[in-house]
């Protein structure tokens, strides 16, 4: 009992560990596609695989569509339903690796696959990999089983464990191969189990025959899909998603498949070899682990059938036989290598996760700025991908309000400027459209090497006309944009047409009630808190945002108070005066509890 509770729990920290890890995951547009293949009900799932807009076997998409009956069709429960599928087959990896290796072994294995980021990334992805990984674990159960005691019974569940390959992903039948490979290489009662085998074999093609006929259209549909865009690779592969097999594709699998250790790996892999060579067990992890993703390769020479993504299964058999190895003898000495070995595996963890636009954190940043009447600049491109994002992550004001021009954001005070293609002429030749009248006041995402996407806040002054100090200090309103118990934070909006002659000192002050004075801020425009401005600097028509904050002293009494704005002669205190003849502008009145 001990022992199954030590593999329980090192399951559940996996498990937790995948799901405090979703929110570093991001889409990819293939994700997309399987809320669009499963938008429209059960019946749209059958259709959207038959009609050729998709070449994906059936099972996940219809294990997805009812999933979301039940939790919705977020991006965090979906990636919930891979995690939830990965216990499964961590269940499973824990059973192999305490009948073939013990289970000390068992339980290193286990925690070298949760700490693998090629397992991690897959096990979450919204697509069919998560259950390709389990129906893999599962047949290799049931294989493992079946060629100890090749019975009616035994033969059975192999041959629908061949089935269940099959409706889940087409080319887990390199699986298949490496486990008859396996068998006459390794078994002694070979003709035995390949007569039962090729009965298990029968039976699972006969189950999958009726999706048979789907899947020779979808295959004749996309070649001629792909050798009319002259994408087509292969006798019958699909080379828009494929890589052709090369030395570049193998180094970057072994890279991705080793959290870009590959030497430790491949160090403990030839220990293995050296120390387990008579062990049937070990050479069938290593051929899960390492000869799929050869068959695969190879076969992709003549088929185009490869991408990494397809053998993600082979990370179960390759922590099967790394755990053998690190924890061959459960000593002191073999658990501290293998816990170091795994420690190493979790330091290089947060390295390897795929670089992809985080569009969820880019609009929800800017959602939470986001203030009633704001409009929407999209210029960058806008497909189905996207389109998921904008409706799931972005504020419904600016969807809204999304105007596709220039011209059109003008009219609107506020604009969020976002655009893909910052880099290069029309998105630099709108910018400078926009921005003499609407400078930018935030800056979301980058533009490098890494991946380009750019949402700019662009704002133009709170007033359509200005109220002037003096004959030539022209200020345009202000925003209040936080009021605290020690600070009030504010943007001064100034333009001038003409540039006083002097410079003029300008006061942001606090007073009660009675018009006393309790606070103030003085000095010279501090143009985005980076640049200071003196009046007689300022250069005609553009903007200036002197962001300026009140200190609050803690003594202050609760209450309300009013918020003025003078400017002043500083040798001589003389203040400029207003339109009205005042010579302070309220700008607002501020509650202080």
């Amino acid at each position: 009992m001990k022992r199954w509770l030590g593999g329980v729990c090192l399951i559940f920290l996996i498990f937790a560990f995948q799901v405090a890890n979703i929110p570093n995951m991001h889409m990819h547009p293939d994700e997309e596609l399987s809320y669009r293949a499963t938008r429209d009900g059960l019946g749209h799932v059958f259709y959207y695989q038959q009609s050729g807009q998709d070449n994906q076997a059936p099972l996940w998409f219809i294990s997805f569509w009812a999933w979301q009956q039940i939790v919705g069709d977020a991006e965090f429960t979906s990636r919930v339903m891979g995690a939830l599928t990965s216990v499964l087959t961590l269940a499973i990896t824990y059973r192999l690796g305490r009948r073939w290796f013990g289970n000390a072994a068992a339980l290193a294995a286990l925690a070298i696959l949760g700490a693998n980021h090629f397992f991690f990334t897959y096990t979450l992805d919204i697509r069919p990999y998560p259950l390709v990984i389990f129906s893999a674990a599962l047949s290799m159960w049931l294989f493992e089983r079946w060629r100890h005691t090749p019975d009616k019974r035994r033969i059975l569940f192999y041959g629908l464990s061949v089935a269940l390959l099959l409706y889940v992903h087409y080319l887990l039948t390199f699986l298949v191969v490496v486990q008859v490979v396996f068998v006459l290489l390794f078994q002694p009662n070979r003709r035995r189990l390949l007569v039962s085998g090729a009965a298990a074999m029968v039976l699972g093609f006969l189950i999958w025959l009726p999706w048979f006929p789907t899947f020779v259209d979808q295959v004749i549909t996309l070649r001629n899909v792909e050798t009319a865009s002259g994408t087509a690779r292969g006798a019958a592969g699909i080379g828009v998603s494929t890589l052709v097999t090369s030395l570049p594709t193998i180094v970057q699998l072994a890279q991705t498949a080793t959290n870009g250790m590959i030497w430790l790996y491949a160090i403990v892999l030839l220990v293995g070899v050296w120390m387990m060579r008579r062990k049937p067990s070990f050479w069938l992890a290593v051929f899960w682990g390492i000869g799929v993703p050869v068959v695969a390769l190879v076969a992709n020479l003549f088929f185009a059938v490869y991408a990494h993504r397809f053998v993600s299964h082979a990370t179960v058999g390759l922590a099967l036989a790394l755990g053998a190895v690190l924890l061959a003898k459960p000593n002191r000495l073999y658990i501290s290598t293998a816990a170091v070995f795994v420690a190493l595996n979790l330091f290089m963890f947060p390295t390897q996760f795929p670089v992809r636009i985080p569009y969820r954190d880019l609009y929800a940043d800017v959602s939470a700025q986001v203030r009633e009447g704001d409009a929407l600049l999209n210029l960058g491109s806008v497909d189905g991908f996207v389109q998921w994002q904008i409706d799931h992550y972005l504020s419904p004001v600016l969807v809204r309000n999304t105007v596709s021009d220039v011209a059109s954001a003008q009219s609107f005070r506020r604009v969020w400027f976002l655009t893909d293609d910052w880099l290069n002429d029309p998105a630099q030749r709108d910018f400078a459209v926009l921005e003499p009248s609407h400078p930018v006041q935030t800056v979301f995402g980058q533009c490098n090497r890494a991946w380009c996407y750019i949402a700019q806040l662009m704002e133009a002054p709170p007033w359509a006309e200005p109220m002037t100090f003096g004959d030539h200090l022209a200020f345009w309103g202000a925003d209040v944009d936080s009021v605290t118990d020690t600070e009030i934070k504010t943007r001064l909006w100034w333009r001038v047409t003409e540039p006083p002659p002097v410079d003029y000192s300008i006061g942001l002050q606090l007073l009660n009630s009675d018009g006393a004075l309790v606070a103030q801020n003085d000095g010279p425009i501090h143009h985005y808190a980076v640049e200071t401005v003196q009046t007689s600097s300022l250069q005609p028509e553009r903007i200036y945002i002197d962001l300026r904050s009140v200190a609050l002293s803690p003594e202050l009494p609760a209450g309300e108070y009013r918020l003025t704005l003078v400017v002043y002669q500083s040798w001589d205190g003389v203040r400029l005066t207003l339109p009205d003849g005042s010579d302070q502008l309220v700008l607002d009145t501020i509650r202080l509890d």
